[in-house]
């Protein structure tokens, strides 16, 4: 019964820390104070007081704009706070009551936070890479200390798909970007290699389907830069969640 309750007040307070993710999304870029500096109007710089920021509800009621200046408040906000909550919900029902559970939200947020940024700078913050980097390290100390047997896997998992990463990085003189070679150690540390290999497949695929009709229709060039870590964020993601399963489906078609 108290799981139950939990299962539903996870995806609600993942709502306010999809607001955090807000804060870090707008203030990290801008090399701005993100922890003590309270929040505020981008537009008149007032300070936000509790009325302005419900997630998602404050949003709905002041009809996208800020209460003192009137100025348009982007609807990525509630987005971001709504997709959190979302990675939330679906980590709480696939993960349970387990000790993996808190490192699921952590790495969630993470690669939501992380995602926006590169998406509008190119760039993946060694913050957040380093962020991962702890939880992973904290967890594999819990499993080796537990005996679940994980480690030479995990360990295995940071270098294999960064160091394919770093070879292309060298081989296409920078197509690919530092901040995804760190994603993918700092994540295969914590999914093992096997999973990292969903991970890569499945970004590979999104990248392909959602980048092509938009280089068709905006007529770019194939040198165009084009951020790579939202889609191996989403493939992380999918392969936290469900890649054993994914990598068993496709095993069993295989030997079918």
């Amino acid at each position: 019964m108290l799981w139950e309750i939990y299962k539903i007040m996870i995806p609600v307070f993942g709502l306010f820390i999809g607001s955090f993710a807000n804060v870090l999304i707008w203030r990290i870029p801008r090399k701005e104070e993100w922890i003590f500096t309270p929040s505020h109007c981008p537009g008149c710089g007032k300070r936000l007081t509790y009325p302005d920021m419900v997630p998602v509800l404050s949003w709905l009621f002041l009809r996208g704009r800020c209460r003192f200046c009137s100025a348009k408040i982007s609807a990525r906000y509630p987005a971001v706070e709504l997709l959190n909550g979302f990675l939330w919900l679906v980590c709480a029902y696939v993960f349970g009551p387990t000790w993996f559970l808190p490192v699921s939200l952590a790495v969630s947020t993470a690669l939501l936070t992380l995602s926006f940024i590169d998406w509008d700078t190119s760039e993946i913050p060694d913050g957040l890479n380093l962020f991962i980097l702890v939880v992973g390290i904290l967890w594999n100390l819990y499993a080796f200390f537990r005996g679940e047997g994980i480690l030479l896997r995990n360990i295995i998992g940071f270098f294999s798909v960064s160091l394919l990463f770093l070879v292309i990085a060298m081989l296409s003189n920078g197509g690919m970007g530092g901040g995804d070679i760190k994603l993918t150690a700092v994540c295969g540390l914590i999914l093992g290699w096997q999973n990292m290999l969903v991970a890569l497949g499945i970004a590979s695929v999104l990248g392909m389907v959602i980048m092509l009709p938009l280089h068709i229709v905006k007529k770019r060039s194939r040198k165009t830069p084009v951020p790579f870590g939202p889609f191996l964020s989403a493939g992380i993601f999918i392969s936290m969640c469900f890649g054993t399963k994914i990598m068993q489906t496709y095993l069993n078609l295989f030997a079918g």
